[in-house]
């Protein structure tokens, strides 16, 4: 019977040893909270005081088994984390502290509106400054009798300030001047030019693209592409001839099937206000007017242009109460060196003119065609081509724009040139793009009669009739898309009235639009 108490109390003393047990010791600090806040003002004025913090500390009395160490590895101390102590403290409010959070909350917002983007759908965007810089250099070698006899050219040819923008995701607008360099023969009096000043509207109904304002009437492929993107100096000498200028009026651009057709019509004013210095131009009281219409197709399309096809076509209905409407061929395509053959004034009430368009694209190859005709009735009828070849040597494509049919800058620059480059020591990176360019023109304007022509100087200084034949070969080193340098040769045949003229023309020109 003693054997049996003995081994009941020491099992008892063996599992109170094996499992330990659990205590909660008060907190020397919690008492001494306990002791201050009994002894507060709040306290002996009947206010409430502030609950005072507790802690309560926790204690494991019975250590974690020592971890497992194998038998073949060495022997080593078991490392016994120490007893954890935990601090649990309820937190207090203060009603200053979350207004202060309020007010910060409140500022932060108010901040963040007044530099949050525009919503597009409701406002205009930020007007975007653009323009260009042309900066050409010509050397002209001609028969001793020539007449006119040109000079060498260089300086500024143009500057151009361009403003434009887009608002509430349906309309887009345009505003831009000029002021032509010394070069300029025809406009050397006026100091600035008022040139695209319009606005658009989007998804019009029955409309499409729905423009007002002062733009260029569309007559072929090259000249809608504008100055910026022409392949050389200039335009040819039949494109800028049967061109149209810049008129006031209303258009409407109808795109279907995948922006692969496009069908444009347009009503314009009679009148030009190209050479306009002010606000507003003066206009005679009966201007006519214009009627234009251009359709073009993309049949073939493909690695976003890189690969394609362009046909087209444009009609023009002129009427005019003047003698406006003479074709003027002039020399390299460039009218600030005047003009050397034109047809000369008509007395016709109106007359009709147009053309047709091709282009070929297949990665850096590019051919394009286009012929003009303008038919004065008994008067006559002028008429022109120009044949254009393009190859990049380093492998890029033009861009094209579906929107509005036009060819536009290289789509991407392969390797663009940055001279200077002083990593690695190396002096350049990067070739930029090299385009090869060949091109033919030809401008018949016929046997024409100074009709109407009072003034013999005006007859002897532009002569009247003939045709005109002019080869081009070129080169453009692009050293990005808006930066580029342009060498060209052309030589030119004329044979007017005044009998046979040619010319050697050598160019240079440095580009940039922005």
């Amino acid at each position: 019977m003693k054997k049996i108490w003995i081994s009941v109390v020491a099992l008892l003393l063996g599992s109170s040893l094996t499992y330990g047990y659990d205590t909660e010791i008060p907190s020397p600090f919690a008492a001494e909270a306990a002791k201050q806040t009994s002894e507060s003002p709040e306290a002996t004025t009947g206010l409430t005081p502030k609950r005072p913090q507790t802690a309560v500390i926790r204690a494991q009395q019975t250590p974690p088994p020592a971890p497992f160490i194998p038998v073949n590895e060495a022997p080593r101390v078991a490392q016994l984390d120490p007893p954890t102590f935990v601090m649990a403290a309820e937190p207090t409010t203060d009603s200053y502290i979350y207004s202060e959070l309020a007010r910060l909350n409140s500022a932060i917002q108010e901040l963040g509106a007044g530099t949050a983007k525009p919503d597009p759908k409701k406002s205009w965007s930020t007007p975007r400054l653009g323009g260009r810089l042309h900066l050409d250099m010509f050397s002209i070698n001609q028969s001793e009798d020539a007449d006119p006899n040109y000079k060498n050219k260089a300086g500024v040819s143009e500057f151009r300030l361009t403003i434009s923008g887009t608002g509430y995701e349906s309309f887009d607008y345009k505003a831009e001047i000029v002021t032509l360099g010394a070069m300029d023969v025809n406009r050397s009096a006026q100091k600035f030019s008022i040139l695209d000043t319009w606005i658009g509207a989007k998804n019009v109904p029955g409309l499409g693209y729905f423009r007002v304002g002062h733009y260029n009437v569309e007559t072929g492929l090259m000249y809608m592409g504008g100055s910026a993107q022409t392949t050389l100096t200039n335009f040819s000498p039949a494109t800028r001839s049967f061109d149209l200028g810049r008129k006031f009026g209303c258009s409407s651009d109808l795109l279907f099937a995948n922006k692969r057709v496009r069908w444009h019509n347009g009503f314009f004013q009679g009148q030009t206000i190209n050479g306009a210095s002010g606000a507003l131009a003066v206009q005679r009281d009966n201007q006519g007017f214009i009627y234009n219409t251009r359709f073009s197709t993309v049949p073939y399309y493909k690695n976003e242009g890189r690969c394609m096809l362009h046909l087209g076509g444009h009609y023009s209905y002129v009427r005019e109460d003047s003698s406006y409407g003479a074709v003027s061929s002039y020399l390299g395509g460039n009218n600030w060196l005047g003009a050397v053959l034109t047809t000369g004034p008509n007395d016709v009430s109106h007359h009709n003119r147009g053309g047709v368009e091709m282009a070929y694209q297949s990665g850096p190859f590019r051919t394009l065609v286009e012929s003009f005709v303008a038919d004065y009735g008994s008067n006559g009828t002028a008429k022109g081509t120009v044949v254009e070849a393009t190859y990049f040597l380093t492998g890029e494509h033009r861009s094209y724009n579906l929107d509005f049919g036009v060819f536009g800058a290289p789509a991407k620059i392969n390797r663009p040139f940055h001279p200077f480059k002083c990593g690695d020591w190396n002096l350049v990176d990067g070739m930029g793009a090299w385009q090869a360019v060949a091109r033919y023109n030809y401008t018949d304007l016929g046997d024409w009669r100074a009709v109407g022509v009072t003034d013999t100087n005006q007859v002897t200084s532009y002569p009247f009739g003939g045709y005109q034949h002019d080869w081009t070969v070129g080169m453009n080193w692009y050293w990005t898309t808006n930066l580029r340098c342009i060498f060209e040769y052309t030589h030119s045949t004329q044979y007017a009235n005044a009998g046979r003229n040619y010319q050697d023309v050598f160019g240079t020109s440095i580009r940039v639009v922005w």
